[in-house]
């Protein structure tokens, strides 16, 4: 079955399987917020969400043609800027992300790109200009491998979470980090970005997303641990990226909240 929720924008609309599809916002017409749900092929849950991002329109139109025959519910935004209210309030098992929208972005806010990216399955997507082909780029890529490979070996374990607010910024603090509250061999490290609500930082040591982790920043006053647990990975070796790992805190004091909040306004 195909759900047709959305708000309606005069004039904005193109056809998409028959649908009214608004490519800036990424909705359907039928007058509420929403999304559109492909036609369930037996080869993934229906209750896997996942966020396209794609300026262009011809290649938007070729990836969604493409995640038709992948059985799963899509938002569509046309840039970060877009990231509208609506497909914000949802939480997302992955994220397509078309190249060309990822590359302009970074011009323009690279911190918020890199901190969307580190929190998500991520399957970045090309459309070949000799073959006119979909090229998929992601971790468990094998050759010739698919946006449905994406989703059944990346996106089906991933716990779903929502695109946060609160951007980070590229702010190197000194950490020490801790496997085990008690850990008497910690690891001495930095960040590479942080907020209020989480932040990078670069370790080479062997890590898993949901693994809870516990936290000392040097700079702080309030130099209390803080509790976080790992979104994402990014390993030494496995990606033209710098490793480490995605901690989003879940328990800081308002103080060391406050701390984080000064030091993004004034460095």
């Amino acid at each position: 079955m195909i759900l047709n929720w959305a708000i309606p924008q005069e004039g904005l609309g193109t056809r998409v399987s028959n649908l009214e599809y608004y490519p800036v916002t990424g909705l359907l017409s039928q007058g509420k917020p929403g999304f559109f749900e492909i036609p369930a092929t037996g080869l993934v849950e229906m209750n896997i969400r996942v966020l396209l991002i794609a300026q262009d329109d011809h290649a938007r139109q070729e990836y969604l043609s493409a995640l038709e025959k992948c059985a799963v519910q899509v938002f569509v935004s046309e840039s970060f800027q877009d990231l509208r209210p609506e497909i914000c309030s949802f939480s997302y098992h992955g994220i397509f992300l078309d190249i060309q929208t990822k590359m302009k972005a970074i011009k323009i806010n690279k911190n918020y790109v890199y901190g969307l990216v580190e929190n998500f399955p991520i399957c970045q997507l090309k459309i070949n200009d000799q073959t006119g082909e979909i090229n998929c780029f992601h971790n468990s890529q094998k050759l010739g491998g698919t946006m449905l490979d994406f989703i059944n070996n990346e996106c089906r374990n991933f716990v779903p979470r929502m695109i946060r607010s609160d951007s980070r910024k590229e702010i190197h603090l000194n950490v020490i980090l801790y496997k085990y509250k008690d850990d008497i061999q910690p690891e001495f490290s930095v960040t590479i970005n942080i907020s209020k609500g989480g932040c990078f930082i670069f370790s080479t040591r062997d890590w898993k997303a949901g693994q809870d982790v516990w936290i000392r920043i040097k700079e702080l006053t309030g130099n209390e641990l803080i509790s976080g647990q790992i979104r994402s990975v990014a390993r030494w070796g496995e990606s033209i990226r710098i490793p480490g790992i995605g901690v989003e805190f879940t328990e800081i004091s308002a103080l060391q909240i406050e701390e984080i909040s000064r030091l993004k306004s004034t460095i």
